[in-house]
């Protein structure tokens, strides 16, 4: 094992001992009558939390569609973009290949 995957898997270990001894101090001191109405309340919780992250982490990708001969330009075309120093024709008198 890596180094990272160790340090993950520790991680991971104290996390689970926090919510063990969290669910315990939780039905200890009687926040909650029995530990399924703890389990119903965490599957809830459970439930949003991956409901966001399933949002958050599926964007939908913008203007990934490229026609043509795409390529980055050379630095000496970006010297000149940058410059002002290009001129493009209208779009009337362009042509495009599919």
């Amino acid at each position: 094992m890596r180094k990272i995957d160790k340090t993950g898997l520790c991680l991971a270990a104290v996390l689970a001992a926090l919510a063990l001894a969290s669910a315990y101090a939780a039905l200890h001191f009687g926040w909650f009558s029995s530990p399924w109405q703890l389990a119903g309340w965490l599957v809830v919780g459970f439930a949003f939390v991956a409901a966001g992250l399933g949002v958050q982490g599926n964007p939908t990708p913008k203007n990934t569609n490229v026609h043509g001969d795409a390529r980055p330009a050379s630095e000496s075309e970006a010297q000149a973009a940058a410059r002002g120093d290009t001129k493009t024709a209208p779009l009337r008198d362009r042509t495009f290949s599919d």
